[in-house]
Parts: structure tokens; sequence; C-alpha cells
């Protein structure tokens, strides 16, 4: 562009006078009467809640090349968080922070900043997901997650670690499921803190209860639309993480000779997933499973029945 079109640009850009004026007028006094003084009078008539934490969370920071960042829930059983952060600190390789989700609980949310990382609160339900997505805000190589009726033991971390480090690289969970091969969901065919304990670590068709993976592994939820929001998060994050890259899902080692490893204590998961609030009791829930996981297949998910079958 030469000078003299550059010249008439500018002269075209430039306010006349009125123009000036108007424009004075508009952001200057009109906004004030428009803009701030609706937004003083909404403020000082509001009567919204506050969350005063005792304790804020501290910068979040750069990416580490190492650590585990646990996420728990609070949503019906608030009353057993304290005592999950007490089993995660005192896990044989604790988690390098520890972040609670709030999902629209309507219980009594109790002040844990104190001895929390972070704590996140939502005025919307966003059922299995939420923390699946606040998950991508971790800075840590790994993640772990857990249902609010879960407590794990003190090598269970380790556990899931040490998995990782025999070589196997995949979705991890403390509570796996063997799907039917002639369709449909069911959990009676479980492995893990629930169900056969075996001294290896198993491949499983899903896992849930407490998940453990490679936050690159995060993306595999994310790949397509479930086929459902209601629930499935964990038949979706196994199937999407095997169809899109053939990763497995296994469960590591639940000796029945030693609990330290396992994903829960036995009692605790057993007494307070028995509730009246626990999800999988509601109306419609299996319905849902059944149609997500025949989807799923006829698109093309093997399941472990399905590969041993052809072998």
């Amino acid at each position: 562009m030469n000078d003299s079109k550059r010249r008439d640009r500018a002269r075209r850009a430039k306010r006349t006078p009125m123009e000036g004026l108007r424009w004075w007028w508009n952001t200057r006094i009109r906004s004030l009467w428009t803009v701030r003084l609706p937004a003083l009078i909404n403020k000082r008539n509001s009567s919204a809640p506050t969350f005063a934490f005792k304790q804020s969370g501290t910068e979040i920071g750069d990416v580490r090349s190492e650590g585990i960042t646990a996420i728990l829930t609070v949503y019906k059983r608030g009353e057993y968080l304290s005592a999950q952060v007490d089993a995660l600190k005192k896990q044989t390789i604790p988690p390098t922070e520890i972040w609670v989700w709030c999902n629209d609980s309507d219980v009594p949310l109790e002040d844990v900043s104190e001895i929390v990382d972070r704590v996140i609160v939502s005025n919307s339900n966003w059922k299995f997901w939420g923390r699946f997505a606040i998950a991508n805000l971790v800075r840590t190589p790994y993640i772990c997650l857990f249902d609010d009726d879960i407590l794990p033991q003190p090598n269970w971390l380790k556990n899931c670690l040490d998995t990782y480090a025999s070589g196997i690289d995949g979705i991890l969970g403390g509570s796996g499921v063997l799907l039917p091969a002639e369709g449909g969901y069911s959990s009676k065919n479980k492995v893990g803190w629930n169900g056969h304990h075996f001294n290896e670590a198993t491949r499983v068709d899903l896992v849930g209860h407490a998940w453990f993976f490679k936050k690159e592994h995060l993306k595999y939820i994310w790949q397509e639309q479930p086929m459902s929001w209601e629930n499935g998060e964990d038949i979706h994050l196994s199937c999407m993480a095997w169809k899109h890259d053939g990763v497995g899902t296994y469960v590591p080692p639940h000796p029945a000779d030693d609990e330290s490893l396992w994903s829960c204590r036995p009692d605790f998961g057993k007494r307070v997933g028995r509730t009246s609030s626990a999800t999988f009791k509601s109306a419609g829930h299996h319905n849902v499973r059944d149609e997500m996981v025949d989807t799923y297949r006829k698109a093309g998910w093997k399941i472990v029945a399905d590969e041993i079958t052809v072998e």
C-alpha cells in the first residue's frame, strides 16, 4: 500500500467532531446510568451466597514431569470426604495434589480447603462427567479419580504405578467388569476389590469406582460424544481408548492376602455404597448402560469375551 492510500485511509478512520461527541456521550455519560449505576444497585441488593474458604488454592503452576493428582467428588455423601482425604495422604506414594469437585451437592459442603489443594464448586449437576472435565486442568502426568464411597488402601497408588512399570499401558481401575458375550451390560463378573482377587493385573472391559490413568489417556473420553450423558462414563472411556488407539483397560493386582494393595477398604465400600443415594439404584440406570454397550459393540468395540472367542 502506497503512502497516499495510507493517508486516505487514516482520514476516513478519523472521527468527525460530531462522531467524537457521540462516542464520548455513549461511553462516558450514558454508560454511567445504564451500566455502572444498575451494577452498583445490584451489588448492594445482592443476597447471593458466597463461599468464604478458609484457605485459597496456590498458583496452579506449570506442567510437572512427575506426580499424581487425585480428584474426589462430593455429591450425596460429603460426610465421608475427610476420611478419603486422610486415606490419600497416608498412601505410601501420596498424591502431589488433592482436588475436591463439588457436583451441585444438596448436602452441606464441609470446608476442606485447609486439608486439600483445590476445591471446585459447581451449581450444575454434571453427573459423572464433570470430574473428567476438571481433570483437563491437572498439571501432573498421572490422574486418579474416586467415587465418594471409595476408601483406597495404603498401597493403591503405588500398585497402579507398579502396574505401569511392569509394561502395561492402559486405563486402570479398582473395580473391573467383564461384559457378557451375549450382549448388554452386566456387572456380575467383576475383578477388583468387590470381585475376583487376582495376584496379577487383569484385562477387563471397563473399570469404575477408582480410576488411575496417564493424563495423555484423558483425551479418549472426549474423542467422541457419548451415546448418553446420563451415565456410562466408565463404558465410554474404555471403549474410546480401545477404539481409537487400541488402549486396554486393566485392574491392578488385588491379592486376597494383601488388602493394602486394594483400591477400596471392603467394609467401607460395601457399607457406604448401599445407601439409598447410590446412583446405580436409580430408575433407568441399567437401561442406558445396556443400550450403550450394545451400541458401541455394534460400532466395532471388541470386548474381552469377543477376543477370547476368536482365539
